[in-house]
Parts: structure tokens; sequence; C-alpha cells
């Protein structure tokens, strides 16, 4: 009985931890859409949770083939998606974290990207992404469809109010190491 109270005590921990992220990320997010004259703070908020998420690395690479292998890049990704194409909710899951991830490295990273030359192919790919799961949830007349429909219609100023956000808030983060430079500094601000 004492490991389940224990465990449900790191669960309640993070579960603090990870909504004291969230206000922090809310303030900036809310910040770079006011500057940048947007009031749609429900993609702001979307956006303070997807870098909560985010701040835990291993969220970010969640992508996974059948057989469990991690999976490298985009195309990996689409690829595999479309091999589970009789499940529209993994489906969309997939979408999801792929259009959430596209979104962050455009966004937060954008030099990076850019340097690496996926940018272009990463503004083409996250509304495409979004778009597939605006789909699956207004075909389920979900509420949270209009969300989705804002996300893909919106990606580029989405991607670049992330990294307004970041240049603007943020330190440069280190070319070596962007993702993990980035996490640090986060994390020193919050302690």
């Amino acid at each position: 009985m004492r490991r389940a109270s224990k465990g449900v005590g790191i669960m309640a921990a993070f579960h603090q931890s990870n909504e004291r992220l969230k206000r922090f990320f809310q303030w900036f997010t809310r910040r770079a859409f006011q500057d940048l004259q947007s009031r749609d703070w429900e993609v702001a908020d979307y956006l303070s949770d997807l870098l909560a998420r985010f701040a835990r690395t291993e969220q970010m690479h969640r992508f996974r083939d059948r057989e469990g292998r991690h999976l490298e890049s985009v195309v990996e990704v689409l690829l595999e998606v479309e091999e589970v194409s009789g499940d529209p909710y993994k489906q969309r899951e997939t979408f999801q974290q792929l259009g959430d991830y596209l979104l962050f490295m455009a966004g937060l990273f954008r030099e990076y990207v850019q340097a690496k030359g996926f940018l272009g192919y990463y503004l083409i790919e996250g509304p495409r992404a979004y778009r597939k799961v605006w789909e699956v949830e207004k075909g389920l007349f979900s509420p949270s469809a209009k969300l989705f429909e804002r996300l893909f219609r919106g990606f580029e100023f989405h991607a670049g109010a992330l990294h307004y956000m970041r240049k603007t808030f943020f330190h440069e983060p280190s070319h070596d190491d962007p993702v993990g430079s980035w996490r640090r500094q986060v994390i020193s601000l919050l302690n």
C-alpha cells in the first residue's frame, strides 16, 4: 500500500510541477501574442501546454513504429502513420504529436531547422498534420476541432510567435544542442 501512495505522491508532484511550468510559459506565450496583435488566448494556452510537455525531452521523441523502435525523421513518422491508416484515433494522435513537434522546432529553433534545410518542409507538413487532426475532430463533432483549424490555418504565424517569444524573452541556445540548451535555460529560470 505504501508504494501505491508513494506513486500517487510522485504523480501529484509531477502534475503540480507541470501546471507550474504551463503557467510559466503562459505568461510568455500570451505576451508574445499580445505583442504580435493576436488575442487568440486558446491557441496561446495550447502553445503553453505544448512547451510544458516538451520541456520533458522524451515527450518530443515519442514516435515509434509498430515494433516499438524509435523513428528518427518526419518522413519515417509519415510513412508509419500511413501503415496504421485503419485506426483513425491512432492517426489523430500521431498527427497531433507531429504537428506539435514541427511547430515547436519551426518556432523555437528556427535557425537550427533552417540551417539543416528543413524549415520549408516543416512549414508544409506542420499545417498538414494539424489539418488531419482537425478533420478527425470535425468528424467527431468535437469542440476542439476549431482549435486545430486555427492551428493549421495559422501554423506559420504561430511558429513565428514562438520564434519571437524565444528571441525576445530567452537567450540564444547553443548551436550544438539547441533543445538541451533551451531546456537548461528554462529550468534555471524556474528555480
